[in-house]
């Protein structure tokens, strides 16, 4: 047997939305622990940017929000790597507005592209999963389990309660087969693209810790609850927040 056939194979990710923001963040950290790494994109024009940080073949292009999309993405990752070990879902857009201008139509864009973006991967993804006894995160936003009426951000904060539960179903659903699912819920981490109300000095000066997450400290999270040392972590929201919302 050759020494190739015996050593440990790469571990593999799918981390949607992975072209930008958090995702990229840890996009980046896991290729530079040794994951073979695969990130979504719905712009193939920023494919050779994103290969030259990850690698090549390491860029999917298509739309989540679409079930044949993802169903074709996880495919072709499990067809090039022959497994998949985690998927970090990332993709998620924000919405400020107050409730009384809040459309039907941007309720829908909220619940489109926070749960059933989450609910299309998992669903291509549940097989290969299982077989690996891998690891899902998911994404939520800092006090999702404690948030009072507001007149603001409603359409984004009851998707992500939804994607919360979702969550939790999941884990529970998967704990039998191995697979673990588990959700990040940061505060404020400044990168390029974020929302600019959250980029506020004012706002940011009233995180209990005195400043905003760092993208390091989100990645390390996520690179944590799908390893090992996380084997015992199901169905757990972990807020990196510095105590926003608290």
């Amino acid at each position: 047997m050759s020494e190739s056939e015996t050593a440990p194979r790469q571990k593999v990710a799918l981390i949607t939305g992975g072209n930008q923001g958090i995702g990229l963040g840890v996009a980046r950290l896991l290729h530079s622990e040794g994951w073979r790494v695969h990130v979504t994109s719905r712009q193939e024009g920023k494919r050779a940017e994103l290969e030259g940080l990850l690698g090549p073949g390491g860029v999917r292009i298509g739309d989540v929000a679409v079930p044949e999309d993802a169903a074709r993405i996880v495919g072709e990752v499990v067809e090039a790597e022959g497994r998949l070990d985690a998927v970090v879902h990332s993709v998620g857009p924000y919405l400020t507005a107050s409730l009384d201008e809040t459309t039907p139509a941007m309720f829908e864009a909220m619940f489109q592209g926070n749960l059933m973006t989450a609910v299309h991967v998992v669903d291509a993804a549940r097989d290969a999963l299982r077989a690996s006894a891998g690891a899902y995160v998911f994404f939520g936003c800092s006090g999702l389990e404690r948030w009072r009426a507001r007149t603001v951000t409603t359409a984004y904060i009851s998707a992500k309660a939804a994607l919360l539960v979702f969550m939790r179903g999941l884990a529970l659903q998967e704990a039998p087969h191995g697979v673990r699912a588990n959700m990040i819920s940061p505060g404020f981490v400044p990168h390029d693209g974020a929302a600019p109300d959250t980029l506020s000095p004012e706002l940011q000066a009233k995180i209990p810790q005195g400043r905003p997450a760092k993208m390091s400290e989100v990645a390390a999270t996520a690179r944590w609850l799908i390893s090992e040392e996380a084997g015992h972590m199901i169905g757990q929201n972990l807020e990196v927040s510095g105590g926003w919302m608290l």
